[in-house]
Order: structure tokens, then C-alpha cells, then sequence
């Protein structure tokens, strides 16, 4: 039975000690290969450091803003390549930890790269999981790899131990995957005269081949699904007809060009995409191989870990803002229920804006709230009630009404649905009002806005239309609408449209957007009503 992680680093720091290691010492190996054995390592693993190479550098690219060292190992320990950040590039180099040499617990004390060996799993050494206090501000994670079914080294990642994420041993991984097979790949492309059928049905990547006229003549599984297409019908049609790829393999086909790893888009999929030309004994170009992988999940998840980031910034924000906030609003409301007390009105207008003024006030309280819950998964948690939607979006634009006059404004609202549904007032009021702001901000000067509430024609959901004639938006405007930090506006934060969209979300609905440049914006957001 294998040993859990934390029994596998107690057992390696009681090795340590049995070792005469001293934990306040500096883990300064002193065996280091020779030159020619190194060289001769590396080159047993010379596809496989390549291709992590490029893989790697684009993780530490994406990570912008955090410093990174990767380091590659053989099966062994040895470690064969080592890149990223220089300061902690040059501070591991003077610890002795440099290229040829192996990471043995007996003489550096705990480390991820032996565990992940020995365990034959990711691994992580965080803090003081190290046995050297020396590298208790790093963090380290090692995935190994496999060729031939068998592990062939490990890829390391390591970093100081305050900017871990939970993330970032998934990140790894997913790439390490991609590595895996774009190395498989590779050893393919070798033995493209030889077509293994079998192969070809089976691989996890999409592949295409044409003959010197252009002409598809063999096309696997997975391509078929991903270009929508069955073979017959790709057969012996010209591979210019294959939207995207087929240029490239065109290029291919005149001799000029071949492509490796070329980022392309495909029925809302990320994949990169290779080709070569396939040439017979006379090394006269008789055709050409395209093959296609999908990274799209690696990408999500690379999106997800810079997500991350940004919205633990917005947790620290909004507790500091609701520590500043919440006294003085208190005493706000405080008076203000004084105030009402003592103000005698027979007019029914007045006390309508004291609700609607008390109503503002709790919800300005739970807004800074919607900071810390963006960047907190656990308190994302909705209070449903039973609510008049119709009666939420008239105090909606009954507060914003002095806002619609200053600019000339005309206002339509329909309420073709009354009838009470089941979900957060406070968090869609919240929704509807970043919708209509932005509609605001979108008319310069008389302008219209309509406002419809209406039953779902295609299934058993509410709908809140809110439509403007504004300026609208381009495509590149429309994809990023839903992320945090990115707007259009001067002094905007880039923050009330993100929150917009989880909220809905977070209701299990969706918000749906339709704008063209100069023509004006609609937004149409869905509601379950339970």
C-alpha cells in the first residue's frame, strides 16, 4: 500500500536526520556528472526537453507577474535543464543545485522530484516540508512523464511558497499531458511513409493527409469529429475546401513552408495544429500530414489560475472596504430612521423614498460584501425569496429616474409578467442596475431605453429585456464583457458586469447580450422561477 504525502515527508525527514543531515546547514551536493555524461543524458531525452521547452515557456509567460524556475530530470534524479526567473535560478545554482546534479534525499534533503519518483505521482513540497530551513520560502511541484509506458524524468516547477495557488499542480499537470503527447507526436511524424492504421483510429489527435495535388486522402476519427465531416465525404476534395488548416498545408504542399505548433480555433476549440510534407525515396514531396490537438482545457485552465489571482485582489479590497464602510453606514441609518420618526407627510410619494432610500442603504451594506464573495467560492451562497419582479424593477427605476431625465432619456418599461418569482432581491436588483447603467453610459444624449419583463417563449423562465439605441459594442467589447477588470469606460473598474454574470449564475440563468457598433446594446437576462 503507497504511503500517503505527508507519511512519505515525515519518513524522508526522519531519513535525513538518520543521514547526519542538519536541517540550519545549506544542501550543497558536491557529485556532479561529467559533461559528457550529461550531454549524453540529455540527449537520450532530446524530443522530450524540446518540446517541454516550448511548453514550458509559455506556462511561465502566462504566469506573468510570478516568478518561476522549471527544471527537467531524467528517471533518475539527474537534472538535465534548468530556465525561468534568474534570481531564483541564480540563488538554487548557489546552493549547488545545478545541472548534473542528483537530487538524493540522503544529500539535499526532501524534495519533490525524488517523491514524485519514488511515489510515481505529482508531487509537492511546500514551506517546511523541505527539510532545509533554507528553502522553507519556496515551493516546488513535480509531475514525471512516461515514454514507452515508463517514467522517464520529471518536470519540475518550483516558486516562493506565497504566490502557491491551488491551481498551479493542475496547471502542471495539463501540461505535462500536452507534453506527453506532443512527444508521441513527433516520434510519429518519423514514420509518416508507414501509415499505421491503427494508429490513426485510436490517436488522441486529429489527423488529415493529402496527395501532391492537394487531394484528402486519408483522414482519422477524430478529425471527423471535429471538422463535422465524415471521411467519404472529406475523401478526394481538395484540402483547400477545410476552412482554416487548409492554407497551411497548401504552403506545405509548394515546398515553402512547414508549420509546428500553430494556434487555431475550431467549433469554439482551441488546438494546435502541425504540418509537413511527405516525401518518397527520391525526397520528392508526394504529400502532405496535418495533425491537430486540442489545448483548450489547458488554456481554461491557465484562465482560471489568472482569474484566481484577480479576484483573491478584490477579497483583500472588499474586507478593507467593508471594515471602512459599515460603521459610518450604520449610523447613517441610523439617524435616518430618526429622521423618519419625527418628518409627519400625509403625502403617500414621500414615504415611498424613505423606503426606497432605507432599501439603497441595506444593499449598499451587502455590496462590498459582493467584493469578498467573487473571490471566496464558499460564500457565494444566494438567499431566494419569493419576490415581485415587476415591483423590483419599478424601485429599480425609480431610483435611477433622475439619472434618465438628465440626459433626455425616454423610458419604456412592459411588464408582460407580474407574478412572483423565487431568487436574491438584492443581488438581481444589483444586476439590473449595472445593466441599465451601462446602458445609461452608452447614450451620450437623447436616447431610449426599454425595459420588458416576459415569459420565456422556449422554456419555463422568466426574461428581463433591457434594450438601448446607444453607441454599442464591437466583437472584441462583447467577448470580454463578463471579465473582471476589463472596461471601456474612463474611470471604470471593469466590475459590475463580472458580477452581473456570476450572480446570474449563480441563480443557475444566463445573461445573453446582442450589440452592434453604433446600433445599440440588449441585454436579455434569464431567471429559472424557482
Amino acid at each position: 500500500m503507497m504511503e500517503s504525502r505527508e507519511t512519505y515527508i515525515y519518513n524522508s525527514h526522519q531519513k535525513c536526520f538518520d543521514n547526519k543531515l542538519n536541517p540550519n546547514d545549506l544542501p550543497v551536493p558536491k557529485e556532479k556528472l561529467p559533461t559528457s555524461v550529461l550531454e549524453q543524458k540529455k540527449r537520450m531525452l532530446e524530443v522530450t526537453i524540446s518540446v517541454a521547452r516550448k511548453f514550458m515557456t509559455r506556462l511561465v509567460s502566462d504566469l506573468d507577474g510570478t516568478a518561476v524556475l522549471i527544471c527537467i530530470t531524467d528517471h533518475e534524479g539527474y537534472i538535465l535543464e534548468m530556465y525561468g526567473d534568474e534570481m531564483i535560478k541564480y540563488q538554487v545554482e548557489s546552493l549547488g543545485l545545478s545541472t548534473g546534479i542528483r537530487l538524493e534525499e540522503e544529500k539535499v534533503g526532501t524534495n519533490s522530484i525524488e517523491m514524485a519518483l519514488k511515489m510515481e505521482q505529482s508531487a509537492k513540497v511546500i514551506g517546511s516540508d523541505h527539510f532545509f530551513r533554507c528553502l522553507h520560502e519556496s515551493a516546488c511541484f513535480s509531475v514525471p512523464f512516461h515514454a514507452s509506458g515508463k517514467i522517464s524524468g520529471t518536470i519540475t516547477m518550483m516558486m516562493a511558497a506565497r504566490h502557491v495557488s491551488p491551481y498551479h499542480l493542475g496547471l502542471l499537470q495539463s501540461a505535462v499531458d500536452s507534453i506527453e503527447r506532443e512527444v508521441i507526436t513527433k516520434k510519429q511524424n518519423k514514420k509518416l511513409l508507414v501509415l499505421n492504421q491503427v494508429l490513426m483510429d485510436n490517436s488522441r489527435n486529429g489527423v488529415i493527409l493529402t496527395n501532391e495535388d492537394g487531394k484528402i486522402v486519408e483522414i482519422n476519427p477524430y478529425a471527423e469529429k471535429v471538422l463535422s465531416s465524415t471521411k467519404d465525404e472529406l475523401c478526394n476534395r481538395q484540402i483547400t475546401e477545410v476552412a482554416i488548416i487548409g492554407e497551411y498545408m497548401v504552403s506545405v504542399l509548394s515546398g515553402s513552408e512547414k508549420y509546428e505548433d500553430i494556434e487555431i480555433s475550431i467549433s469554439n476549440k482551441t488546438f494546435l495544429f502541425d504540418s509537413f510534407p511527405i516525401y518518397d525515396e527520391s525526397n520528392q514531396i508526394i504529400g502532405a500530414f496535418g495533425q491537430f490537438r486540442d489545448i483548450t482545457e489547458r488554456l481554461v485552465l491557465e484562465r482560471q489560475l489568472m482569474l484566481s489571482e484577480k479576484l483573491s485582489a478584490i477579497g483583500k479590497i472588499g474586507a478593507g472596504l467593508a471594515h471602512e464602510i459599515r460603521n459610518p453606514l450604520t449610523s447613517i441609518i441610523g439617524l435616518l430612521a430618526l429622521l423618519k420618526e419625527n418628518f409627519k407627510t400625509a403625502d403617500p410619494k414621500q414615504k415611498d423614498y424613505f423606503r426606497i432610500i432605507f432599501s439603497e442603504l441595506e444593499r449598499i451594506k451587502h455590496l462590498v460584501q459582493q467584493f469578498v464573495m467573487m473571490a471566496k467560492p464558499d460564500q457565494k451562497a444566494i438567499l431566494k425569496t419569493s419576490v415581485s419582479l415587476h415591483a423590483l424593477i419599478e424601485d429599480t427605476l425609480a431610483l435611477m429616474q433622475s439619472d434618465f431625465h438628465s440626459k433626455n432619456i425616454k423610458l419604456q418599461y412592459q411588464p408582460f409578467y407580474k407574478d412572483q418569482i423565487h431568487l436574491d432581491k438584492d443581488k438581481i436588483k444589483q444586476v439590473i442596475l449595472n445593466v441599465l447603467q451601462n446602458s445609461l453610459d452608452a447614450i451620450d444624449f437623447d436616447g431610449n431605453i426599454s425595459v420588458a419583463v416576459q415569459q420565456s417563449q422556449f422554456d419555463n423562465g422568466i426574461e428581463i429585456v433591457i434594450r438601448d439605441d446607444g453607441y454599442g459594442m464591437d466583437k472584441d467589447t462583447l467577448d470580454k464583457l463578463s471579465t473582471p477588470f476589463h472596461s471601456t469606460k474612463k474611470y471604470g473598474l471593469g466590475l459590475g458586469l463580472s458580477m452581473s454574470y456570476s450572480i446570474v449564475e449563480w441563480h443557475k440563468g444566463r445573461i445573453e447580450v446582442e450589440s452592434e457598433k453604433g446600433k445599440g446594446t440588449t441585454f436579455i437576462i434569464w431567471l429559472p422561477r424557482t
